[in-house]
Protein backbone atom coordinates (compact mmCIF):
# COMPACT_ATOMS: atom_id res chain seq x y z
CA UNK A 1 0.00 0.00 0.00
CA UNK A 2 2.76 2.15 0.68
CA UNK A 3 4.67 1.40 -2.48
CA UNK A 4 1.53 2.62 -3.99
CA UNK A 5 0.73 6.09 -2.42
CA UNK A 6 4.84 6.52 -3.22
CA UNK A 7 4.41 5.47 -6.92
CA UNK A 8 1.22 7.47 -7.35
CA UNK A 9 2.98 10.99 -5.43
CA UNK A 10 5.90 10.34 -8.03
CA UNK A 11 3.72 10.29 -10.86
CA UNK A 12 1.68 13.29 -9.86
CA UNK A 13 4.99 15.20 -9.19
CA UNK A 14 6.41 14.38 -12.79
CA UNK A 15 3.29 15.21 -14.25
CA UNK A 16 3.17 18.17 -12.42
CA UNK A 17 6.63 19.07 -13.70
CA UNK A 18 5.72 18.51 -17.27
CA UNK A 19 2.60 20.86 -17.05
CA UNK A 20 3.96 24.10 -15.65
CA UNK A 21 7.47 23.78 -16.59
CA UNK A 22 6.85 25.98 -19.82
CA UNK A 23 5.19 28.84 -17.41
CA UNK A 24 8.22 28.78 -15.28
CA UNK A 25 10.57 28.56 -18.32
CA UNK A 26 11.34 32.41 -18.22
CA UNK A 27 12.81 31.76 -14.56
CA UNK A 28 15.89 30.23 -16.08
CA UNK A 29 17.47 30.23 -12.29
CA UNK A 30 14.94 28.05 -11.08
CA UNK A 31 14.88 24.96 -13.64
CA UNK A 32 18.08 26.19 -15.94
CA UNK A 33 18.56 26.25 -19.22
CA UNK A 34 17.60 23.23 -20.79
CA UNK A 35 17.62 23.84 -24.47
CA UNK A 36 20.89 25.10 -24.22
CA UNK A 37 22.74 28.59 -25.00
CA UNK A 38 21.26 29.56 -28.30
CA UNK A 39 17.68 29.27 -27.19
CA UNK A 40 19.22 31.39 -24.33
CA UNK A 41 20.44 34.09 -26.77
CA UNK A 42 16.49 34.58 -28.32
CA UNK A 43 15.10 34.76 -24.82
CA UNK A 44 17.31 37.67 -24.02
CA UNK A 45 16.89 39.56 -27.53
CA UNK A 46 13.19 39.19 -27.07
CA UNK A 47 13.49 40.74 -23.11
CA UNK A 48 15.86 43.43 -24.39
CA UNK A 49 13.62 44.21 -27.59
CA UNK A 50 10.59 44.40 -24.57
CA UNK A 51 12.34 46.75 -22.57
CA UNK A 52 13.23 49.15 -25.74
CA UNK A 53 9.66 49.26 -26.53
CA UNK A 54 8.85 50.19 -23.13
CA UNK A 55 11.74 52.96 -22.99
CA UNK A 56 9.49 54.31 -26.11
CA UNK A 57 6.05 54.01 -24.82
CA UNK A 58 7.85 55.66 -21.34
CA UNK A 59 9.00 58.49 -23.44
CA UNK A 60 5.76 58.99 -25.29
CA UNK A 61 3.33 58.66 -22.50
CA UNK A 62 5.57 61.58 -20.66
CA UNK A 63 5.76 63.24 -23.76
CA UNK A 64 1.97 63.70 -23.82
CA UNK A 65 1.83 64.72 -20.40
CA UNK A 66 0.54 61.42 -18.36
CA UNK A 67 3.43 61.28 -16.27
CA UNK A 68 5.92 63.80 -13.96
CA UNK A 69 8.83 64.44 -14.33
CA UNK A 70 9.96 62.38 -11.22
CA UNK A 71 8.05 59.40 -12.12
CA UNK A 72 9.48 59.51 -15.87
CA UNK A 73 13.20 59.87 -14.29
CA UNK A 74 12.49 56.85 -12.04
CA UNK A 75 10.86 54.71 -14.44
CA UNK A 76 13.20 55.26 -17.37
CA UNK A 77 16.15 54.69 -14.89
CA UNK A 78 14.75 51.23 -13.75
CA UNK A 79 14.25 50.67 -17.58
CA UNK A 80 18.10 51.57 -18.74
CA UNK A 81 19.12 49.56 -15.39
CA UNK A 82 17.16 46.19 -17.15
CA UNK A 83 18.49 46.86 -20.64
CA UNK A 84 22.00 46.88 -19.40
CA UNK A 85 21.68 43.72 -17.28
CA UNK A 86 20.40 42.26 -20.21
CA UNK A 87 23.23 43.81 -22.68
CA UNK A 88 25.39 42.39 -20.16
CA UNK A 89 24.10 38.63 -19.90
CA UNK A 90 23.93 38.93 -24.00
CA UNK A 91 27.38 39.84 -23.67
CA UNK A 92 28.23 36.52 -21.40
CA UNK A 93 27.29 33.97 -24.12
CA UNK A 94 30.21 32.62 -25.68
CA UNK A 95 30.10 33.48 -29.19
CA UNK A 96 31.97 30.60 -30.40
CA UNK A 97 28.96 28.46 -30.17
CA UNK A 98 27.18 30.65 -31.90
CA UNK A 99 29.75 32.22 -34.52
CA UNK A 100 29.22 31.28 -38.08
CA UNK A 101 31.97 32.44 -40.59
CA UNK A 102 31.38 36.21 -40.99
CA UNK A 103 28.16 37.06 -39.16
CA UNK A 104 27.61 38.15 -35.91
CA UNK A 105 26.19 35.63 -33.13
CA UNK A 106 22.88 37.81 -33.21
CA UNK A 107 22.17 37.45 -37.42
CA UNK A 108 23.38 33.75 -37.19
CA UNK A 109 20.57 33.03 -33.70
CA UNK A 110 17.89 35.28 -35.94
CA UNK A 111 18.55 33.08 -39.16
CA UNK A 112 18.61 29.75 -37.28
CA UNK A 113 15.06 30.95 -36.19
CA UNK A 114 13.39 31.37 -39.12
CA UNK A 115 11.62 27.76 -40.70
CA UNK A 116 12.42 27.10 -44.32
CA UNK A 117 10.25 28.50 -46.96
CA UNK A 118 8.58 26.19 -49.44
Amino acid sequence: MTGLVIACTLLTAGTLFLIFRPLMAGSAGFFGDFEGSQTSLKRLLRKKETVYENIKDLDFEYKMGKLSDEDYRDLRSDFEQQAYALMREIEQIRPETLHKAGEPQVVTVLKGSKKPRK
